[in-house]
């Protein structure tokens, strides 16, 4: 069999490995999250890893502490202004974390995930992963469930796929993201980045959408990255949502679906790492209403994103 999944303990973490054995390719899924806490690729005896990842050997406050490396935002994405919204001439204020006055990245970004199923063949190896939201933040009353699909594919290349269901017994808004860092080498300064979009999202001085869409330019034939620094929005193009990021030595491919026509891109101050962000809905999207999506009882959405990465 040329693939293989495996159960790995990392302090009260289990982590699930799918591995292209022929290929000397592995992939590392935290049920804390359901996130990908690791990818690498053994290339001529050096072992290249191409995430920023948990040390999950610490506790749950890693994720809040560390730039929430890799993680699953829902039902918000990035930041929700002093964490208060009205639905239905009903007003909500999120209780989970804060980053100065407003809720960032979510609710359900250190969930417990059970493992639901995996699947193996000559050609891929998957995880199903499940958590369900019971409405425990006061700020987001509303029950639904989410499963996450990993896949690991020949050629270095890896899909997930997230369904959201509302368990609810009203409408619910709801907006997806995921919160990756990247890593091409010992330094993002050398990479260049592409991508086409609309325009940048014009932010006010908290990092919210003004709703104001800023002629955009620099990343389409491609930017380097060196000395620069982001922490921005942007709204891709309809026919190409594809986002590239080159090093001398490797291409990173993003292909995420229509159901994320959102790009965030973040540089840390390190700059060992690059974020790059697939959001189904803007930041502040609860009161924005940019890209928010209001799901029916029992109604499903499903958002998908790809990663490959190959020599060049």
């Amino acid at each position: 069999m040329s693939f293989s999944i495996e159960i790995l303990h990392k302090g009260s973490s289990e982590l699930v490995q799918l591995s292209d054995i022929e290929g000397n390719i592995a992939i590392q899924i935290s049920t804390k999250g359901a996130l990908l806490n690791s990818w690498t690729w053994q290339k001529n005896q050096e072992l290249n890893e191409f995430i920023d990842g948990n040390n999950l050997q610490d506790s749950c406050s890693h994720f809040e502490s560390n730039g929430f490396k890799s993680a699953k935002m829902t039902p918000f994405v990035c930041r929700l202004h002093e964490g208060k919204y009205s639905y239905l001439n009903q007003a909500y204020t999120i209780e989970k974390f804060y980053l100065g006055k407003h809720a960032i990245h979510g609710l359900i970004y250190d969930a417990n995930y059970s493992v639901v199923s995996n699947y193996i063949d000559e050609k891929c190896a998957s995880v199903t992963l499940m958590h369900t939201y019971q409405g425990t933040d006061p700020g987001y009353p509303f029950h639904f469930q989410i499963e996450i699909t990993w896949v690991l594919h020949k050629e270095n290349k890896i899909q997930v796929k997230t369904n959201i269901k509302n368990l609810s017994t009203q409408t619910i808004p709801i907006v997806d993201g995921w919160h990756p860092y990247f890593q091409l080498g010992k330094s993002i300064d050398d990479c260049m980045l592409r991508f086409s979009c609309k325009g940048k999202m014009e932010y006010d001085a908290d990092l919210l959408p003004t709703g104001n869409l800023l002629k955009e330019t620099r990343f389409e034939k491609g930017q380097y990255l060196k000395e620069l620094q982001l922490d921005d929005g942007f709204e891709l193009e309809n026919q190409d949502n594809n986002c590239y990021l080159e090093s001398e030595k490797y291409l990173l491919t993003i292909l995420p679906s229509a159901a994320y026509p959102y790009l965030q891109i973040y540089t840390p101050p390190h700059r060992k790492s690059i974020a790059i962000e697939n959001l189904s809905g803007a930041p502040n999207a609860f009161n924005n209403k940019i890209g928010l999506q209001i799901l029916k009882p029992q109604e499903t959405i499903l958002l998908e994103t790809q990663y490959q990465i190959a020599l060049k």
